[in-house]
């Protein structure tokens, strides 16, 4: 009887030395965000972490999957390995991410503002969105000792978001736990400025495109956007692509979208301009260029390219245009998307990390400049 109590003396202080280990773990590597479905806590690591990026909240596909968690919230997402797309559906509506091509629609066809994005082979989707498209499910955001608890609920929930973080503190604990043994870092920005807890709400910042003029600091611009989980569309200029191989293909192979800079205002030259610099990224990157900047082409230049197959990029917000690149940020419209480009010059690398940080703070929405997506927000 003795022995036993003791056995049951040692349990209970482990359990204690082991919640107070994993605080202060979650105080060193910081921007941890665990994962629940009503009231059940889900396993997170460092592949399927929720994260934010650019404002916006997005969490793996499989959190809303009853496949894999087993519990139905009337909103279920479904991905195919074929078609490489995730459908968010409630049964009625849906709304089809295309992961290949960087677009969504709904089951109409029409396309949506939304988009999927991948990290680490997990697709992750944007929650807040979600929620308000189907209206029948929210996401929340509790501050708890072992991190920030992104919850998901529908109306079979019981407990509050509170109630339940204290009452699976154990459980949070425990997914901590394997969340660092995953390798996880806490590379997740923290969603919740201050403590308690905060309703979802959907991003309210510019929608945005974003375009970099090739320049002497393009792989570091590159590799500051990567940082951020971003991937931005490079304009090369086709007189100087036959030097530019090994950038062409560090950029394609990070996921870059490629395109080229046309000079002049005849749309037989811009369109000779265009094959040529193509032929020249399929030798050196094995890449097939659909995208053209062609400042000085007049309307009718512009539908010969269209013909021809290619998606003509055009600016409304230059880096010409701002002191610094939260300024220009902060000039963006609301309420239209916008078509950013900046320089990778010498001080293209500042100019761009202003920006980025502008961007985050005014929770811009920011999406690849992929063929595909300019050619539904054509201008």
């Amino acid at each position: 009887m003795r022995g036993w109590k003791k056995g049951l003396a040692a349990a209970a202080l482990a359990l204690v030395l082991l919640a107070a280990a994993l605080v202060p773990a979650f105080g060193a590597v910081g921007g941890v965000n665990l994962m629940a479905v009503n009231e059940r806590v889900l396993d997170t690591t460092a592949e399927n972490m929720p994260r934010t990026v650019g404002g916006v909240l997005y969490v793996p596909y499989t959190m809303l999957s009853n496949q894999v968690n087993g519990i139905n919230l009337g909103v279920s997402a479904l991905y195919s390995t074929t078609r490489r797309t995730v459908l968010v559906t409630d049964g009625q509506r849906g709304v089809t991410f295309d992961i290949q091509n960087n677009t969504a629609q709904d089951l109409n066809g029409v396309p949506v503002s939304a988009r999927a994005m991948v990290r680490n082979a997990t697709v992750f989707i944007p929650i807040d969105w979600i929620c308000q498209y189907f209206g029948i499910i929210s996401c929340t955001r509790t501050r708890t000792p072992y991190g920030t608890l992104i919850r998901v609920t529908n109306s079979a929930a019981i407990l509050t978001d509170r109630d339940f973080a204290d009452a699976a503190g154990m459980q949070l604990a425990d997914s901590l736990r394997r969340y660092l043994e995953s390798g996880g870092r806490g590379e997740g920005v923290d969603p919740v400025p201050s403590g308690g807890v905060e309703a979802s709400e959907p991003p309210s910042g510019a929608e945005l495109f974003l375009a970099l003029r090739c320049g002497p600091s393009a792989r570091e611009c590159a590799q500051l956007l990567e940082s951020r989980e971003q991937r931005a569309l490079f304009l090369f200029e086709v007189q100087e692509l036959a030097g530019q191989g090994d950038l062409a293909r560090c950029l394609a192979g990070a996921g870059h979208t490629l395109g080229l800079v046309l000079s002049g205002g005849d749309g037989a030259d811009c369109l000779a301009q265009a094959e040529r610099g193509r032929a020249l990224l399929a030798a050196a990157a094995r890449y097939n260029a659909l995208v053209v900047s062609a400042p000085d082409l007049d309307e009718k230049g512009r539908e010969e390219l269209a013909r021809a197959g290619y998606v003509v990029w055009t600016a409304t917000a230059r880096e010409e245009d701002a002191p610094s690149g939260g300024a220009l940020v902060r000039g963006l419209d609301a309420r239209e998307v916008n078509f950013v480009e900046l320089a990778c010059g010498s001080a293209g690398q500042s100019f761009l990390r202003g920006a980025l940080n502008a961007m985050e703070e005014e929770n811009c929405r920011i999406y690849q400049a992929t063929a595909p997506a300019l050619g539904q927000t054509a201008r």
